[in-house]
């Protein structure tokens, strides 16, 4: 197919280039122009121009990091929906509010174009690997025919029906993320405290009814000192808060997705926004004089 991929930033990057290897005739484009140099590289097209990444697609593709930058290339003058050609698939697959997704999914197909909404979950260095989940909201006929294109993105792609649902879930499985991330360097600090092998323990939590896919990842991050998962602070803070906005919409009291929103948003203003976010238990490793670390551990992930 002919794609074009707006948003090359730490899972937009990965993303393309998955669809670029497999041999689709893709234009990418970013705000700063250095990361589209290995797309030149890989055979892309790179522009900075909306006109002509939308030129000829039959499918564009935005990743990009807030609802306000989403909106801002989609739906402003001289934007996506400006030169769409009909018929043709904007496919969303930044983090959204599910409102406003429901909302711009509106206005593009009156416009005449087809939607879908697939946010991804299970970390960057799954998408390098294309073993990313991309979850998917939209009409059952439009996401079988670009199934293919999404299967090149992510190894399992889940249908999740309407349009505003797979934004709802991806905020889900972030909240969960989060809430066990600090759950885990919890219980890590209190084996720490102990005088446990943090080797050991990590080992033994991993084996446990305890276990949990942040431990086994972002664990080890912590453990080598790094907290290098590729998502800050300021994304964290988001995306709990799109919990919370959510929750409020649907009258779900969230007890423990509020306290993680409030810890994050301390964690934040302690170390920044940039910050990784498994720095969130340094906060702990402060309080306690303790740092959470054993040899072994990697810097960053690779998938395996």
């Amino acid at each position: 197919m002919k794609i074009g991929f707006i948003g090359l930033g730490n899972l937009g990057h990965p993303l393309a280039m998955s669809l670029v290897k497999a041999g689709h005739d893709v234009t990418v484009s970013d705000l700063r122009p250095e990361c589209s140099a290995a797309f030149v590289e890989a055979g892309a097209q790179c522009s900075d121009n909306i006109a002509e990444v939308c030129r000829g697609a039959e499918v564009v593709i935005t990743a990009l990091p807030s609802p306000e930058a989403s909106r801002a290339v989609v739906e402003k003058e001289g934007g996506v929906f400006d030169h769409l050609q009909k018929g043709s698939c904007w496919v969303e697959m930044s983090t959204t509010d599910f409102e406003d997704i429901q909302r711009l999914a509106g206005i593009a197909r009156e416009k005449g174009f087809k939607v879908l909404e697939c946010p991804v979950t299970g970390g960057v260095h799954l998408a390098h690997t294309g073993e990313i989940t991309v979850l998917v909201g939209g009409e059952l006929n439009v996401f079988e025919q670009y199934r293919p294109i999404l299967e090149i993105m992510g190894k399992e792609v889940i249908h999740l029906g309407d349009i505003g649902n797979a934004s709802v879930v991806k905020v889900v499985t972030n909240m969960l993320a989060f809430i066990h991330l600090v759950a885990a360097g919890e219980g890590m600090m209190l084996a720490a405290k102990q005088g446990v092998d943090l080797g050991a323990a990590y080992r033994a939590i991993r084996a446990s009814s305890g276990n949990s896919f942040v431990h086994e990842t972002e664990s080890q991050l912590i453990l080598n000192g790094s907290y290098n998962i590729n998502f800050t602070m300021d994304l964290a803070c988001k995306d709990l808060g799109f919990a919370d906005q959510i929750a409020d919409k649907l009258g779900v009291p969230l007890e423990l997705g509020s306290v993680t929103r409030q810890i994050f948003k301390r964690a934040r203003s302690l170390y920044g926004g940039d910050a990784w976010s498994p720095k969130v238990v340094k906060m702990l490793e402060d309080a306690c004089q303790q740092p959470l670390r054993a040899p072994g551990f990697p810097e960053t992930l690779v998938a395996e």
